[in-house]
């Protein structure tokens, strides 16, 4: 951390410059603690009861709130009678209070990976989800990554329909690997949407493309026949999609992939 010029507060009795008190409880510190501190800032040094005076803090509670600052690194104890607490220079006090902002930053990002990896299970096998419910998921990035999720849980089939060749083979090397693992893969493009591969592409898809005989700008996604995501038009830049466990959507869907092939053509 750079060094940081120190310049002179002034600092009324009972009277603290909020805007100070502000900064110090953002990064963290109490109010109790914030005024602890820039007392000592003002007055150098001093002990415990003139500091429960100056600041107003009971004295029930001095002590804890001292120690927590020499915890953190921004005052010292000078062992005497009474103990006197001063200040640590400001470099030095605030590259401590950095660190121990970025310790518990990581502490706390570690406890969120944590927190996912044992809640994932839970959710997995005990939270159900109605079969009329449907659940909104905005915006294409959410979106996208609610189907690379859901296609990391596919246990025998995919259904899955692209509105374009280019996100297709956006999709491409998971759908691979996924039939490597032995997973069935169901895939497709329209009319339209194959000529235009075949004009504007020099990539040739690896998987065979089922042909539909009718075109427009959905996407849908059926996971083992029980799970079914939808998106209405990947060119708004309001763009959702519906995720739902719905039988009788289920079955429409299964229906119209069924009549909207091409007889016997794929790619």
């Amino acid at each position: 951390m750079s060094s940081i010029k120190s310049s002179r507060l002034d600092i009324q009795k009972d009277s603290y410059p909020e805007q100070l008190l502000n900064l110090m409880t953002t990064i963290g510190l109490s109010l109790p603690q914030a005024r602890i501190y820039l007392e000592l800032v003002k007055v150098k040094e001093s002990t415990a009861g003139d500091l429960c005076k100056a600041t107003g803090v009971k004295d029930s509670r001095i002590y804890s709130i001292l120690t927590e600052l020499e915890q953190i690194g921004l005052i010292m104890v000078q062992t005497s009678i009474p103990k006197l607490y001063m200040v640590i220079p400001l470099a030095e006090g605030l590259q401590n209070l950095q660190e121990r902002i970025e310790n518990n930053f990581n502490q706390k990002k570690d406890a969120l990976k944590e927190l996912n990896l044992r809640l994932t299970p839970l959710f997995d096998s005990f939270v159900s989800i109605p079969s009329a419910i449907a659940l909104i998921v905005k915006g294409r990035k959410n979106i996208i990554n609610k189907i690379h999720y859901e296609l990391s849980k596919v246990e025998r089939e995919i259904l899955i329909r692209f509105p374009n060749y280019k996100l297709y083979f956006e999709f491409e090397p998971i759908l691979l690997e996924l039939r490597k693992a032995g997973i069935s893969i169901n895939a497709g493009l329209c009319q339209m949407s194959i000529k235009e591969l075949r004009e504007k592409s020099d990539r040739i898809p690896e998987l065979a493309l089922t042909i539909c005989q009718r075109c427009c700008d959905c996407f849908y996604l059926m996971i083992d026949q029980n799970y079914l995501l939808s998106v209405s038009n990947w060119h708004s830049p309001n763009v959702y999609a519906i995720w739902t466990t719905d039988t009788s959507l289920l079955n429409i869907t299964t229906f119209f992939s069924n009549s909207n092939v091409v007889p016997e053509t794929n790619l």
